[in-house]
């Protein structure tokens, strides 16, 4: 059983050398723990403006996917799966808040529960997580469980290991920061893949964040709303319909109220 470890990195300079030195001396743990064989690390640089390809380079034992525009974080990660050689699928974020070290955890759960996905939940309570990130991601994993019938807890996280067999069930996936949440509404609610869970530490970043809390938490929720209306279509509109009706009759008895 192999293991490829994807590092998309777009403008990580000054993380980017760390987290492969990191990564490449967790191959040995990882291999004597997990039950790997072999580990590859790939780091697809999406177009940084930095020196992001240049520090990649000086490290011989990684594979470099690099390309001039930029395509977003999906895109990265899709095209490191297209090179990657692996039985065990898995990524990470370069900026440093996972330790790769933490594969470990996730291989071996994903083997014992027989699951097709394992995701490193970043939302114990020592995590360096900012409080309005925090709350998003318990907002959609709560939106997530109740139209999938799911307990997850981090649909969002970018640390996951994955059988390369359920990566055609995944497909299409989106090329931007919603591409996380994406897979997970696509592998519960509507191919019915199992994900496992594993609490890991998250750590504070390296750098400066890309995500922008409104601007991609409103794409959060429309990709999550969509994939509801598109495998959950009788309990979206239920719902929604009942939410309307709510307000309707809020909006009666104000009215009433103050007239």
């Amino acid at each position: 059983m192999r293991l490829s470890i994807i590092i998309p990195a777009y403008n990580e300079e000054k993380a980017i050398s760390s987290m492969i030195e990191r990564t490449l001396s967790a191959r040995q743990d990882i291999i004597k723990n997990a039950g790997v064989e072999n580990v590859e690390v790939i780091v697809v640089n999406d177009g940084s403006k930095d020196n992001t390809r240049q520090i990649v380079e000086r490290h011989k034992e990684v594979l470099l996917i690099s390309y001039e525009k930029n395509k977003g974080y999906g895109a990265a990660i899709k095209q490191g799966f297209d090179n990657a050689s692996g039985d065990l699928l898995s990524f990470l974020d370069a900026d440093g808040t996972c330790d790769p070290r933490l594969f470990v955890g996730l291989i071996n759960s994903l083997i014992k529960n027989n699951s097709d996905i394992a995701i490193g939940s970043r939302l114990g309570p020592g995590s360096s997580m900012p409080k309005i990130r925090r709350l998003g991601n318990i907002a959609y994993a709560k939106i997530i469980n109740f139209f999938g019938n799911t307990r997850i807890i981090d649909c969002s996280s970018g640390m996951r290991v994955l059988r390369r067999a359920a990566l055609p069930k995944l497909y299409p996936l989106p090329d931007g920061l919603h591409f996380t949440p994406a897979m997970t509404c696509r592998a519960l609610m509507g191919k019915g893949l199992k994900i496992v869970e594993v609490p890991i530490e998250y750590a504070k970043r390296t750098g400066k964040s890309k995500l922008s809390v409104i601007r991609d938490g409103l794409r959060f929720l429309k990709t999550i709303l969509g994939m509801a209306l598109f495998y959950k279509p009788l309990k979206f509109f239920i719902t929604f319909t009942i939410i309307g009706l709510i307000f309707i009759f809020t909006g009666i008895l104000v009215f009433w109220f103050f007239k």
